[in-house]
């Protein structure tokens, strides 16, 4: 073997090894993380890293229809690619460059009968409900996937749409942080505002308050309104409606993993072990070729 393809395949299986078992690791670390993390109910979850389960529900007055099918959907992602040809004769190649690709940005509900909760997709890892892959002959798809048309028609492009469609069960890993919808007002500032509207009409606020008759409003009278304003806002308070609590899942701070999958979790645990176990048996035989080509190489 020449120099230059000895080192050209000690690199390619180094990395191999690197890779094979990093993917390895991480892969059933987040099989034993989804096995591990008790499912909480939103009504109830703990602020911090949880474990939930719901409908994917599209927020009221949004759609978020697939950018390549239009099918309604919480979440979705894309890429279209070009093939392209490299060389000539026997050695011409065929590849494919991808020339556009988004991911769903927009905010959903995950509702689970208890609660709901807006779900902020940034940052996902997701496993999505389906993945339609079909081809075409023009830079943007003219039509949705279909076999004849993918049998039959150009295949210049590459067409690939991810989805989760709307009211799929969905499983998420994620933040979970709790904000009311405004703050509890100052009491003494809407008490200071009470007494301001009052002192605007003077003759009525010595009518209401003027206890001896003098024509004004002394230190014992003006303690007596602000006794009386304090009971107006208690009143105004029993009829202010309650707060309404928010429930936000995002990506949490650091590298913990934050995953979006319409799969529950028992199906998605065998997933992640699958891959594992696929990425554990690419290890050792890239440490096993590694071996051979060490020992063959220099003894």
């Amino acid at each position: 073997m020449a120099e230059n393809d000895l080192w050209f395949w000690l690199l390619t299986l180094g990395v191999a090894v690197v890779a094979g078992g990093a993917a390895a690791l991480r892969w059933l670390k987040i099989a034993r993380l989804i096995e591990d993390t008790p499912t909480s109910r939103i009504r109830s979850a703990a602020q911090g890293y949880v474990e939930l389960a719901g409908n994917g529900l599209p927020l009221p007055g949004t759609k978020n229809p697939a950018p390549l099918t239009q099918r309604p959907c919480v979440w979705w992602s894309y890429k279209i690619s070009k093939r392209t040809e490299r060389g000539a004769g026997n050695g011409r190649r065929e590849g494919w460059q991808t020339i556009a690709s988004g991911a769903s940005s927009i905010a959903f509900l995950l509702d689970d009968e208890t609660g709901q909760c807006i779900v902020q997709p940034d940052g996902a890892e997701v496993v999505p409900t389906e993945s339609t892959t079909w081809y075409g002959d023009t830079p943007w798809p003219v039509s949705g996937p279909d076999r004849k048309l993918s049998l039959t028609g150009g295949r210049g492009y590459r067409y690939v749409e991810d989805r989760i469609y709307e009211h799929e069960r969905l499983y998420a890993l994620g933040d979970f942080r709790s904000t009311a919808s405004s703050g509890e007002p100052d009491p003494q500032v809407e008490l200071a505002q009470v007494l301001a509207e009052w002192k605007q009409d003077q003759p009525a606020l010595v009518q209401r308050f003027d206890r001896n008759g003098d024509g004004r409003i002394d230190m014992i009278e003006w303690d007596a309104a602000r006794q009386q304003a304090r009971r107006t806002l208690t009143e105004r308070g029993a009829e202010r409606p309650p707060r309404q609590n928010y429930h936000v899942l995002c990506r949490p701070d650091g590298d913990r993993l934050f995953l979006l999958a319409a799969l529950p979790p028992g199906d998605l645990t065998r997933r992640y072990r699958r891959r594992a176990a696929f990425a554990f048996f690419g290890f050792v035989a890239a440490v096993y070729a590694l071996g051979w080509l060490l020992q063959g190489a220099f003894g």
